[in-house]
């Protein structure tokens, strides 16, 4: 067996006690004050900066990077607040089903600052969770998983 160093209790630095100045009760309660003063805005503007995506960022159409499809990314009918994909033009290989005007992900809501989240459509009452990661002003992606296995699908905003 090869050493290439040897660590022993003797060979560590001493812990050394930390010492602060000792201050009178009523400077530290201002310091105290003024610590949370300059701090709380800081903390305000960061949690802003933080907030979740606007929805209006990814409202709109949506190619899928193949080219086969475009999707509209608008307020779902049935629920205003929500947003859902709806299948708007195609291009569709012989023997394959049409999507059109349906909708392919539904329920989309932000979740944290550039991601989205929403129920993949699979079939007429089965879904699969979807998270959407907005890479760009002009790239989504979205990753679709059943169980272990996921899918990343990119979409390019239509110009």
């Amino acid at each position: 067996m090869i050493t290439f160093f040897t660590l022993s209790a003797s060979s560590l630095p001493k812990k050394q006690k930390a010492t602060r100045p000792h201050l009178p009760y009523a400077e530290r309660k201002v310091r105290s004050g003024l610590t949370k003063a300059l701090v709380a805005p800081l903390v305000l503007v960061s949690a802003a900066s933080q907030a979740s995506p606007a929805v209006s960022d990814i409202k709109g159409d949506w190619v899928l990077d193949d080219g086969s499809a475009v999707a509209r990314v608008a307020p779902c009918a049935y629920a205003p607040s929500r947003l859902c994909a709806i299948v708007i033009q195609e291009v569709l290989a012989p023997g394959e089903e049409s999507a059109l005007n349906q909708i392919v992900v539904r329920d989309i809501r932000p979740t944290k600052q550039g991601q989205f989240s929403g129920q993949y459509q699979i079939g007429p009452q089965k879904t699969l969770p979807a998270t959407i990661k907005i890479r760009s002003a002009t790239v989504l992606e979205m990753k679709i998983c059943m169980g272990i296995f996921c899918d990343t699908i990119k979409l390019v905003r239509k110009v």
